[in-house]
């Protein structure tokens, strides 16, 4: 019977998706047929948007992250004669990693603004 439960979980979940995709764009389609009966300019509406995902960020955060945990294991290891409790290595752990990942994001805003101008 949980299996069903699961199932039933799951089922709801992704039926959920594709009624809110398909309400709006229903939504959307009915908004742009009355805009072009009424003659509005529709230009901004149907301008395609050069849209570049960004693959700088995403790399600086990854190697952020990466060297948050390199460092945080090699201060684990450095440190191993202290007792550390299971809990406090995990939370050095995971401080590093968003200290990096943060830092990796700011690296990267200011290497895509530089470029930019």
């Amino acid at each position: 019977m949980e299996e069903f439960s699961y199932a039933l979980i799951w089922l709801g979940f992704f039926a959920s998706i594709v009624l809110g995709l398909y309400f709006y764009l229903s939504a959307r389609h009915k908004e742009r047929m009355a805009l072009i009966e009424k003659n509005a300019d529709v230009s901004e509406i149907f301008k395609v948007r050069d849209f570049q995902f960004p693959w700088l960020k995403l790399g600086m955060i990854i190697a952020g992250i990466g060297i948050g945990l390199c460092l945080s294991i090699f201060i684990n290891l450095a440190l191993a004669t202290q007792s550390w409790s299971p809990g406090t290595q995990s939370m050095m752990i995971f401080g590093f990693m968003l200290l990096f990942g943060g830092l990796g994001a700011i690296v990267a805003y200011y290497i895509e603004r530089h470029k930019k101008l």
